[in-house]
């Protein structure tokens, strides 16, 4: 099979590799569409995985090898979605409890991420299909939908985490496939106004299309306290602010200019660089920064039932789809990539 092999930094080669079978307990899965993530991108620029390895964590496919031993029903030809790892073999007192995205041992058990070989390939093998999410794909959803999971998910997991109530005004920082996710919950949920912080003006028009009621560039705000407090209509911020682009700047803007005293800013998003917050500056303030991780299997349970039911979309948050001859070109070194959407590997693209 061909498969999008990482063996260092800056170097993946599209590659043939031995297409994997299934022995006790696994799953082979011919992938459908792998989403691009910017995980992958820090993996292409920097040395943050193992090498040789293909990439790929956010997967959708059908099956076309079940194992001695899987439990949950699966059947060869099943569409499902090719999650990240669930409840945990060793029941670890997260996983117990029903925490399983902060299992300590789920993420070098992930596909594309921590050994397992991922999703940007022809197949991909399910080395331990007992314990990961692999979640049945109704067959009214469309795949290039289904694949979305893992950043709307996060994005629904962040809002379940937050003190989010109906009537809130909320600002959402980033312009993103997570920030477009958080903002559909958000006004699914009942948020009065939602006022969305970029960089990016081109991005706007599709954010107020998801449901923001305003959205400000940072960069050409002269005060951008007053400016938030302006959009919401109200002397002080918001009443939750949700951090989804990860960049130190946004959550720094979150804090100083967004969040009104003794309310949440909530960390969807992934800062991968040191943060240079003074606590003595937004301590007196009793602002509570929270932290949220990826998602548990209900909310993509959930996420799909609200797809079904038609309470969330998500048009045009897919900007490209590729095959594997095209992610670096137009995938990891795209020219475009800051205000490019959602990328899909389409490994049967040629």
């Amino acid at each position: 099979m061909r498969a999008a092999v990482l063996h260092g930094t800056g170097d993946l080669r599209i590659e043939e590799r031995p297409t994997p079978h299934a022995g006790p307990g696994q799953v082979v899965v011919r992938i459908r569409y792998a989403g691009m993530c910017g995980t992958d991108v820090e993996a292409f620029e920097h040395p943050i995985l193992p090498p040789d390895m293909v990439l790929g964590h956010e997967n959708v496919g059908e099956v076309v090898e079940v194992g001695d031993g899987v439990r949950g029903g699966l059947r060869i030809g099943d569409r499902i979605i090719c999650g990240p790892p669930d409840a945990c073999a060793d029941g670890c007192p997260a996983c117990r409890v029903g925490k399983t995205n902060v299992c300590s041992s789920a993420f070098p058990h992930t596909n594309g991420i921590g050994g397992p070989d991922g999703g940007m390939a022809e197949y991909m093998l399910i080395a331990d299909a007992n314990h990961t999410m692999l979640i049945p794909v109704p067959d009214d959803v469309d795949p290039r939908d289904a694949v979305l999971y893992d950043p709307v998910c996060v994005a629904l997991h962040g809002v379940r985490r937050s003190s989010f109530r109906v009537g809130d005004d909320v600002v959402v920082s980033g312009a993103g496939p997570v920030a477009l996710g958080a903002i559909q919950f958000l006004r699914t949920g009942g948020a009065r106004r939602i006022v969305v912080l970029g960089t990016n003006s081109a991005k706007f028009p599709l954010l107020q299309r998801y449901g923001a009621d305003a959205c400000l560039n940072v960069r050409e705000s002269g005060d951008l306290a007053a400016d938030i407090r302006e959009a919401l209509g109200r002397a002080e911020g918001a009443d939750v602010t949700f951090e989804c682009a990860g960049k130190t700047a946004s959550l720094a803007n979150c804090v100083h200019a967004a969040a009104k005293n003794g309310s949440q800013v909530v960390l969807i998003g992934t800062i991968a660089t040191p943060m240079d917050l003074v606590q003595a500056q937004f301590g007196p303030r009793e602002i509570d920064l929270v932290g949220s991780f990826v998602y548990t299997r209900d909310e993509i349970g959930i996420y799909l039932d609200m797809l079904r039911a038609g309470r969330v979309a998500f048009p045009e948050m897919v900007g490209d789809v590729i095959g594997l001859d095209e992610v670096v070109s137009r995938g990891l070194c795209r020219p475009d990539r800051g205000s490019a959407l959602k990328i899909l590997v389409d490994p049967a693209l040629r």
